[in-house]
């Protein structure tokens, strides 16, 4: 399923490379305007810098927001388009201003946490300090790799608000941990590659689009988990059966649907 999902996430990017490109440049405009916002807030006052990285982030998070409706309208093949972009930004502002505003204000706390257990090891030799920060730091980390699920599982499922998606995307964490950390892993690669590209391309939106991806086809395995419940109530319960999950004919329409692309298709779409 992991290498069909690579493929998919390929062809759904290069098939909206401009839709895309034009996506990415709204959040350079975003990335460059907090730069200098923040640039500046250092020369007011000493409290106003987390301000703006507060409000930038929130911002941000409330363009990728809105561009989610769109990562899964791609991901279900269909096209994008920038009235839905526009639509979907006045009804999801809220909750992507408070995602980003939470996240902001996380990385915040765990800066000055870390700065304070750290300075105890360093300056005391206490041990707590290093025990602390390091429990820190692996919450961090299990935190970072569940929230990619969070935009996703908003536009996936409809009926998720700021709570549900939360508590989901840790469920979905620690019940696809190696599948998260793939993904994860797969978006960092993502993430340098826009980096060499000035984050056109695939840039943050290209990164959405692959946790969109990914997570839609992994919500193949709960309705069939939810479908093989219904004639066996024991099997929900039951971890071994759970794991054999049927890929092959769980993605086998959206196999089809994508139909066979060969790497000439790519650079020369008219063969």
């Amino acid at each position: 399923m992991f290498t069909f999902f690579l493929k998919k996430n390929l062809c759904d990017g290069w098939d909206n490379f401009f839709f895309l490109v034009a996506s990415n440049l709204v959040t350079i405009l975003i990335l460059t305007g907090s730069f200098f916002a923040f640039r500046f807030a250092f020369s007011v006052n000493a409290l106003v810098p987390p301000l703006v990285f507060i409000v930038s982030l929130g911002v941000l998070m409330m363009f990728l927001f809105a561009w989610g409706a769109n990562a899964a309208k791609i991901a279900d093949f269909c096209s994008p388009s920038f009235g839905l972009l526009l639509s979907s930004l006045k009804s999801v502002w809220k909750i992507g201003f408070l995602f980003g505003a939470v996240i902001a204000i996380s990385l915040l706390l765990a800066r000055f946490a870390f700065s304070y257990y750290l300075s105890i090891y360093f300056k005391d030799g206490n041990l707590i300090g290093l025990l602390v920060s390091a429990i820190l730091g692996w919450f961090l980390l299990v935190a970072v790799v569940a929230l990619q699920w969070f935009i996703p599982l908003y536009f996936l499922q409809g009926n998720n608000g700021f709570k549900k998606c939360l508590r989901k995307s840790f469920i979905i964490f620690y019940d696809n941990v190696f599948f998260s950390i793939g993904v994860f892993l797969y978006n960092i690669v993502l993430f340098v590659l826009s980096c060499v590209f000035f984050l056109l391309v695939p840039g943050l939106n290209g990164i959405l689009l692959s946790s969109t991806n990914a997570l839609r086809l992994r919500l193949y395995k709960y309705d069939w988990i939810e479908k093989m419940a219904e004639s066996d109530p024991s099997f929900e319960n039951d971890r071994d059966k759970r794991n054999e999950v049927p890929w092959d004919d769980l993605i086998a329409e959206d196999r089809e649907s994508l139909g066979p692309r060969k790497l000439l298709s790519f650079v020369f779409p008219w063969r």
